[in-house]
C-alpha cells in the first residue's frame, strides 16, 4: 500500500506542483550579427560573441556576479569553448563579409562549476543551498492519497506558491516553502479544513 502511494504521489508531484527541485538551468540564446574581411572571420568572431554572452547571462544567475564579471572579462574564448556541451543554430545568414544567426548554446555543468572553482568564485551550481536559507520544512500527511494530493496541490497552484518536494515516505511527503509564503500556505490548509502545527520550526500539516 504504501509503495503505491509514493508512485501516486511521485505521479502527481511531477504533473500537479508548481514547481519541483530540479537542476540549474543552464541553457540561453544568442542573436548575433558580425561582419568581418570575410563570412568565416565574421562566423568565428559570431560565435566566440554569442558563448561570451551566453556563459554571462548563464552562470551570473549563480555566482558572486561582481568577481564572475571580471573572470569573464580576462578569460580567452578558446577557454569559454570548453564549458560548451551542445548548440543550436536558427536563422543563419550570411554574406561575402557578414554572419548572423540566433545560436542557443547549453553550458556543461561540470566543467561550468570546475572553472568557476578553480578560479575561486562563489557559486552554486550542482545543489540548492543558496534556496534552502530562506525556504521553510513542511511536512505533509496525507492518508488518504491522491485525492487528498489533487485537492492541495490544486489550492497550492491557486495561490501560486512555490513548493519543492524533498521527501516521499509512506503516507508523508516533506516539502519546502518559501519562508515569504509560509503564511500564505497555513492559510491554504486551513480553507481546505486541515490542521497544522509547528515544530521545532517545522510547519506539519494534516487532514
Amino acid at each position: 500500500m504504501k509503495n503505491i502511494l509514493k508512485c501516486i504521489l511521485i505521479f502527481s508531484s511531477v504533473f500537479l506542483s508548481p514547481i519541483v527541485a530540479g537542476a540549474a538551468d543552464l541553457t540561453s540564446t544568442a542573436s548575433v550579427n558580425v561582419t568581418s574581411d570575410t563570412a568565416s572571420n565574421a562566423k568565428i568572431m559570431a560565435f566566440n560573441e554569442a558563448r561570451r554572452q551566453i556563459t554571462t547571462d548563464v552562470l551570473s544567475n549563480y555566482t558572486d556576479k561582481e568577481k564572475f564579471n571580471e573572470l569573464i572579462k580576462n578569460t580567452d574564448d578558446s577557454k569559454l569553448t570548453n564549458l560548451i556541451s551542445s548548440t543550436n543554430i536558427d536563422g543563419e545568414r550570411l554574406s561575402s563579409t557578414t554572419y548572423s544567426a540566433n545560436i542557443k548554446m547549453t553550458l556543461d555543468t561540470v566543467e561550468a562549476k570546475k572553472w568557476l572553482s578553480e578560479n575561486n568564485i562563489p557559486n552554486w551550481l550542482g545543489n540548492n543551498e543558496a534556496l534552502v536559507v530562506d525556504r521553510a520544512t513542511v511536512v505533509i500527511d496525507i492518508p488518504d492519497g491522491l485525492r487528498d494530493w489533487i485537492d492541495l496541490n490544486h489550492a497550492i497552484q491557486t495561490e501560486k506558491l512555490d513548493i519543492e518536494i524533498k521527501r516521499i515516505f509512506g503516507d508523508q511527503v516533506t516539502v519546502t516553502v518559501l519562508m515569504t509564503d509560509r503564511s500564505k500556505i497555513i492559510a491554504v490548509v486551513r480553507i481546505l479544513g486541515w490542521k497544522y502545527s509547528e515544530n521545532n520550526g517545522f510547519l506539519r500539516i494534516w487532514k
